[in-house]
Order: C-alpha cells, then structure tokens, then sequence
C-alpha cells in the first residue's frame, strides 16, 4: 500500500466511516450504502478508492459484492 494513496483515502468521513463499518463485520455494498444513507454508486465510488490504497477489500459472491477491512488484524 502506497502511503500517499492510503493518505488520500482517510481524507474523507465518509471512508473513514465505511472503514469503521468494515472493522467489525464484512458488508455487502448494498449494506454499506444503506447504513451511510447514500447512493450505491456514490458509495461504490468511495468504496474504489479504498480497495485501491488497499485498506479495504472486495470479495464477489454471484451478483454480490462484499466488502472487509484489508488492514491487518494486530494479535
């Protein structure tokens, strides 16, 4: 994970908030959007740039889509 990219995806509330959301339980997109009251491509959106800094992950079951924390769990 490149610092910069991962910098610029904790610059925003509402990933910091999907993060929050993924660091207790894996979500379906549809999930995360309805929680946050916003649109599923918004969320998408938000969602891209957080796999891409690779603090979050996606996982692809048939038509859904689910969501988990990339982050490392500490023991």
């Amino acid at each position: 994970m490149a610092i910069h990219d991962a910098i610029r995806a904790l610059d925003d509330p509402t990933r910091l908030r999907i993060l929050r959301l993924l660091a207790s339980m894996e979500l379906a997109v549809g999930e995360v959007a309805q929680v946050l009251g916003q649109s599923q491509p918004r969320v998408s959106r938000h969602i891209k740039i957080l796999c891409d800094s690779g603090l979050a992950e996606r996982r692809k079951e048939g038509a859904w889509v689910f969501l988990r924390s990339g982050l490392a769990e500490s023991s």
